[in-house]
């Protein structure tokens, strides 16, 4: 369970300079659903259209005990073309067995949709844990070694064949390893509809924050070296990823530093307890409020990229990527007025107190860096104006994803 819903998540990136969001929704006792995918996003529709205050599309994640063949079609009627598969967590319920991968693109690519995947060696993962923890060596130092860039590279070959023997397009979301921006610079030279996706914090953070603060640093990927980060710039300069986005997890740290419960042995009663255990701590962190400074500080001011690549990978491609173009992602007739004013010269050190949803940290504390988003609207409707929120809860339209305008149907668009 998170600490933020569509209506504070929508707040938080509202005031980060976004206009449109795509979250996960499935089944999961973690998220707080369970049920079937279909019925779960029909409830979440109806619920954002309800609280959130930013237009928003959803991406449906798939875990073990679903059956995507049997939901992917209702799914695609509903306006949701995208599918989430996890390669890792198998202890979580969370991963898709490798021998049912290919029969979930299939089913896609019978609907024209796209497959979304976590790319990690799970098992892998979990084999080095055990031995760590066998070992005694469960401080912070251990959590990088246990999720190596292997076990990355690993899932990426894998997912990728899959998608190829089916014919269906792929999105491998939150790239992190140095290895990646080649294989991915590969399929794209070989015409393969394979698409990247990194994140503010594989840009600009390594593995020293956990270092520092522990389980406040733990996502997964993790963070990892410098050497990592740079690669990864690379890649998006060159058109080896094509999009940022924030993989935000609306947490407070007492949910993510609280490693576990016990019970009294009469009473029942449950009994939370801080661990210094890292393989107990939780997963994710909250980064869409600060997505687009960091991207643009590390990004522009710092010559990795130029300004019009940040536009195109964090406005047009995921609007073509996910269907939505050009509805969303272009400023152009017919077109949504959702426009967003950026200061270039305003600077500031990151804080979680100046967050505005319920999360209370950010990995990118007390980051200093120069840009911020200063006034946004929403087909024409402003959002955003002199720091405070204008538009109320309620005013948000769910899009639709159309299959037939993303970039692998026959429309012309094309990602660069």
């Amino acid at each position: 369970v998170y600490a933020d819903k569509m209506d504070t998540f929508s707040v938080s990136a509202a005031f980060g300079g976004v206009t449109t969001v795509i979250p996960f929704f499935g089944n999961l006792a973690a998220w707080g659903t369970t049920g079937k995918a279909s019925e779960i996003i029909k409830r979440h529709i109806e619920e954002g259209e309800r609280i959130s205050c930013l237009d928003f599309a959803i991406h449906a994640a798939f875990v073990a005990e679903d059956d995507p063949v049997a939901e992917i079609p209702k799914l695609v009627k509903m306006g949701v073309p995208s599918f989430k598969l996890y390669m890792t967590y198998p202890r979580r319920g969370m991963m898709m067995p490798d021998n049912r991968m290919p029969e979930v693109m299939a089913a896609a690519v019978a609907e024209g949709a796209m497959v979304m995947v976590h790319a990690e060696n799970g098992y892998g993962i979990d084999f080095l844990v055990d031995r760590f923890t066998a070992e005694g060596k469960v401080s912070r130092e251990y959590f990088m070694p246990s999720q190596p860039t292997i076990l990355e590279v690993d899932a990426v070959v894998r997912a990728t064949t899959y998608a190829a023997i089916t014919g269906c397009p792929l999105y491998i979301v939150h790239i992190s390893a140095r290895e990646i921006p080649a294989m991915m610079k590969q399929f794209k030279e070989e015409g393969r509809p394979v698409y990247g996706e990194t994140c503010p914090q594989y840009l600009s953070l390594t593995n020293q924050v956990v270092l520092e603060r522990g389980a406040l640093g733990k996502v997964g990927p993790p963070l990892r070296e410098k050497e990592d980060n740079e690669s990864v710039w690379r890649g998006l300069a060159e058109r080896a990823i094509d999009t940022v986005a924030s993989d935000s997890c609306g947490l407070k740290a007492e949910q993510k530093e609280w490693g576990g419960a016990s019970k009294d042995s009469v009473s029942g009663a449950e009994t939370r307890r801080k661990s210094d255990n890292i393989f107990e701590a939780r997963f994710g962190a909250p980064s869409v409020e600060h997505m687009l400074p960091v991207v643009y500080h590390e990004g522009v001011n710092c010559g990795r990229i130029t300004l019009p690549r940040l536009v195109q990978t964090m406005c047009e491609n995921p609007a073509k990527i996910f269907g939505l173009y050009p509805q969303k992602g272009t400023i152009q007739k017919g077109s949504d007025a959702d426009l967003v004013v950026f200061d270039p010269a305003v600077k500031f050190a990151i804080s979680a107190r100046e967050m505005h949803g319920n999360a209370d940290f950010t990995q990118f504390e007390g980051k200093e860096v120069i840009g911020a988003p200063v006034f946004s609207m929403q087909r024409g409707e402003v959002i955003i104006e002199n720091g405070e929120l204008k538009r109320k809860p309620g005013s948000a339209r769910f899009l639709a994803g159309n299959p037939d305008a993303m970039p692998y149907a026959r429309n012309g668009f094309k990602v660069g």
